[in-house]
């Protein structure tokens, strides 16, 4: 609560620093907390992003994040994400609706699948939760579970409705094609220090996001970036048919990382991705939602 007041406090002065929010405020406050590991975790499974079959009538979910060290702004590089969860008849299978991957040097990751069934544990039906284990390093490993906005049963599940899992709780929109979408980026209690990050010293790092945050965006939206040469840079937000919505920044950077905040653009909620362009070059782009 003291995090929030501080945030509108800035946002109605219409002060707009150039570092972070979160290192102005407590570092620890956006750790995500866990959740049991359950009993149908196998550590021997396949490296694969993909993790759920195609089934008729069943739309497929897409989940992307970042996962950042304790500084709420650090992105972790090659930390080893393993997911889980019930197929869609609420049923733990052996192979399928299992994957595990290694987040990008900027320490994003993302898969494919389909949102879990529902399964009765006692009296009642779980809501529909997916698995995470992840593992840097010397760390310890952490395992949490995630939810889905609007699901009926989380009030009465003594994990989904415990106020420490209400940031897990992340909203999905629909695109296009009938496919459903989610960000969850996971903060890990781990000096930023101790993280091994790419050399943005040497010229053949390409510019690129670096990071997005917080995601989904409510009041406010820092984006990191890396600008390998003195260029014009852009930042614009686009909506899922890629059609250019609202301009965040386009002016000139010299080499090196940045860090900006903006207000929360003024657009309808949902799924959107933010864009950058060098000398009016598309080179990354990330999905954020707008609550």
């Amino acid at each position: 609560m003291k995090r929030r007041k501080a945030l509108k406090s800035i946002l109605s002065a219409a002060i707009l620093p150039i570092v972070p929010f979160k290192s102005i405020l407590s570092q620890n406050e956006c750790i995500t907390t866990s959740d049991p590991k359950g009993p149908f975790f196998i550590d021997d499974i396949l490296p694969i992003s993909n993790i759920a079959p195609s089934i008729v009538g069943v739309p497929r979910l897409y989940i992307t994040g970042t996962v950042y060290a304790k500084d709420c702004v650090t992105p972790i590089p090659n930390a080893l994400v393993d997911v889980w969860h019930a197929n869609n008849e609420g049923a733990y299978e052996e192979v399928n609706y299992r994957g595990k991957f290694y987040t990008d040097e900027a320490g994003n990751y993302s898969f494919e699948s389909i949102q879990a069934g529902k399964y009765l544990n006692g009296t009642y039906y779980r809501p529909s939760h997916i698995h995470y284990r992840v593992l840097c390093e010397n760390n310890p490993e952490f395992f949490t579970q995630l939810y889905f906005e609007g699901d009926t049963t989380i009030d009465i599940d003594p994990w989904a409705s415990n106020p420490s899992a209400s940031e897990r709780i992340i909203s999905l929109t629909t695109d296009n094609n009938e496919n459903l979408n989610g960000v969850f980026d996971i903060y890990l209690d781990i000096d930023p220090s101790t993280v091994s990050l790419p050399d943005y010293n040497r010229n053949d790092q390409r510019s690129k996001l670096l990071s997005i945050s917080p995601n989904p965006i409510s009041d406010y939206i820092e984006v990191q970036f890396f600008c390998s040469r003195h260029a014009e840079v852009t930042i614009d937000m686009c909506d899922v048919s890629g059609r250019s919505v609202h301009i965040l920044v386009s002016k000139t950077f010299q080499k090196g990382i940045r860090n900006l905040t903006f207000k929360k653009p003024s657009l309808r909620a949902g799924l959107y991705v933010l864009r950058l362009s060098i000398d009016g070059l598309k080179l990354d782009a990330k999905r954020v939602f707008i609550k």
